[in-house]
C-alpha cells in the first residue's frame, strides 16, 4: 500500500523557525535598549575637586614653599575630603611627616597650625583633647657642647639634666649651719630632672620644648635659680622613665677613687 505524502511537518518546522526569529528580535531589541540607556545613565557628570598635591618629595619639618605644591583636579570622594583645596592654605606651613611626590596634602600631614609658624604643640593629626594635659611650649638655652654637639633637631626626644649650685647653709641658723657643715658642704649637684621631652623647634642654642604647664613652671624656676641645662638624646623606641641617683663631687671621688689633693709637707732641712 502506498503512503500519501504530506507537508504538515514541514509547515510546523517553518512555524517554529518564525517564532524563534521573532523572539530573538525581541530579545535583541531589549538588550540594545538596556545597553543604550544604561551607558547613557553611567555617563552622568562626575563631581570633581581641586586638591593640593606635592610636586616633589617634601621632608618632615620643612616649611612648604610655592614650588613644592600645586593643585590637581580629582574625582571627589571620601579619600580626599581632608585634602587642602588651595595652595595658599599650605604655604609656609610646616610638614609634620614626609610627603611623597604626587601625594595629596591633608591637614593631618602638617605640624604647624598657622602660616609661618615653625612648630605646633600638638603632633601632626593630633586633635585637641580638653581632658588631656595642659600642653605648652617652653624654651631653654643650652650651648652646643651640652646639647649633643648641637646636632639635635625638631622632633627628637630628650632628657633634661640640670646642674645646680647647692648651698646647704642658706636659710639656716648659725647653730644649724654648724651641724650641717660637718655633713655637707656647698657645691654643684647634678641630676636628670625631666625626661621624655619633645623638641618642637630650635634657633641656635635656644630649644623650644613641649611640656605640660606644671613642668614649664619647674623649668622656669630652675632657670631663675641659675641651673645649667644639658640635653641628652633618647632612642626613639625608648619611652621608659629612668631612675638615677644624681651626682656630686664627693660621690665621684668615692666611686672612681680620685686622690684628694693635700697640702705638701715640706720637711725642715737638717741642721
Amino acid at each position: 500500500m502506498e503512503m500519501e505524502y504530506t507537508d504538515k511537518h514541514s509547515k510546523r518546522s517553518k512555524l517554529y523557525i518564525g517564532v524563534g526569529l521573532v523572539v530573538a528580535l525581541i530579545v535583541g531589541g531589549l538588550v540594545f535598549v538596556a545597553l543604550r540607556f544604561g551607558t547613557l545613565s553611567s555617563q552622568q557628570p562626575v563631581e570633581m575637586r581641586q586638591v593640593v598635591v606635592a610636586l616633589r618629595d617634601i621632608p618632615a619639618r620643612k616649611p612648604i614653599e610655592e614650588n613644592d605644591v600645586a593643585t590637581r583636579s580629582v574625582p571627589a570622594d571620601a579619600t580626599n575630603d581632608s585634602a587642602f583645596t588651595r595652595v595658599d592654605e599650605v604655604l609656609d606651613r610646616l610638614s609634620g611627616v614626609p610627603i611623597s611626590t604626587g601625594q595629596m596634602v591633608t591637614r593631618t600631614m602638617l605640624a604647624s597650625n598657622a602660616s609661618g609658624q615653625a612648630f605646633s604643640i600638638l603632633d601632626p593629626g593630633q586633635a585637641y583633647d580638653p581632658n588631656g594635659p595642659d600642653l605648652r611650649a617652653v624654651s631653654v638655652s643650652v650651648p652646643d657642647d651640652r646639647a649633643v654637639a648641637g646636632t639635635l633637631v625638631a622632633g627628637q626626644h630628650i632628657d633634661l639634666i640640670v646642674t645646680m649650685a647647692i648651698n646647704p647653709e642658706l636659710g639656716q641658723t648659725a647653730e644649724e649651719a654648724e651641724v650641717t657643715t660637718a655633713e655637707v658642704i656647698p657645691g654643684p649637684s647634678t641630676k636628670v630632672t625631666l625626661q621624655l621631652l619633645s623638641i618642637l623647634s630650635r634657633n641656635g642654642s635656644l630649644y623650644i620644648l613641649r611640656a605640660d604647664l606644671a613642668t614649664a613652671e619647674k623649668i622656669a624656676e630652675l632657670t631663675a635659680a641659675g641651673g645649667q641645662f644639658t640635653l641628652v638624646l633618647r632612642p626613639e623606641e625608648d619611652d621608659r622613665t629612668a631612675t638615677t641617683l644624681g651626682s656630686t663631687i664627693d660621690r665621684l671621688l668615692e666611686e672612681f677613687g680620685f686622690p684628694v689633693p693635700r697640702p705638701p709637707d715640706f720637711a725642715s732641712p737638717a741642721p
